[in-house]
């Protein structure tokens, strides 16, 4: 059992029956002495996010995901399949339960499939990933005297963002799998 207060971002928590993930914590002192806990929650089922506050003194089952690490092989259809490192099986997903995470998923992607009780949660990336750059704006010299500093561009994996001037097509770029924000041209 874990107190709000002691329930930190990356803590999985059940509340109520359902798997949430504390995303943000935030201590908000009250009148009175009373301590509250601001949590921002993610329903790592239903995959939606919802602001609770509660005592800082509410105690809440402490919940251990388990983690394989698992390679990303290919994408057939709306089907994805990884293969589990351990234990060299495959295993299929749909891209319903990919979701999001298939922008920065490419053959080869090492990443690790969480699952409940034999029940799939969900995938945690790495957090930073390294794709190709398919198609971008050209660069024109002198652009930035108008304030346009970045461009948009499309990877590998479809995936479309900002980036500095200078990122020309063919050219592998690293990006931040949790902000999906440029980082650097890959070395």
């Amino acid at each position: 059992m874990k107190t709000a207060m002691q329930a930190r971002p990356g803590t999985v928590l059940r509340i109520n029956g359902e798997l949430l993930l504390v995303v943000k914590h935030e201590m908000k002192r009250g009148g009175r002495g009373a301590t509250n806990v601001a949590m921002r929650l993610k329903n790592l089922i239903q995959g939606n996010n919802s602001d609770r506050v509660m005592d800082s003194e509410e105690k809440f089952e402490d919940v251990t995901l388990e983690r394989a690490k698992a390679e990303f092989l290919y994408k057939s259809g709306d089907t994805f399949a990884f293969m589990n490192q351990d234990t060299y099986e495959t295993v299929e997903l749909h891209e319903d339960d990919v979701g999001d995470s298939s922008l920065y998923l490419k053959e080869g992607t090492i990443v690790d499939l969480q699952t409940f009780e034999g029940k799939f949660i969900g995938i945690m990336l790495p957090l930073r990933v390294t794709l190709l750059v398919t198609e971008a704006e050209p660069s024109v010299a002198g652009n930035t005297a108008d304030g346009k500093i970045d461009k948009l561009v499309k990877l590998e994996t479809g995936l479309e963002l900002r980036v500095p001037g200078f990122v020309n097509q063919d050219e592998s770029i690293v990006i931040n799998t949790e902000t999906g924000e440029y980082l650097e041209r890959a070395k």
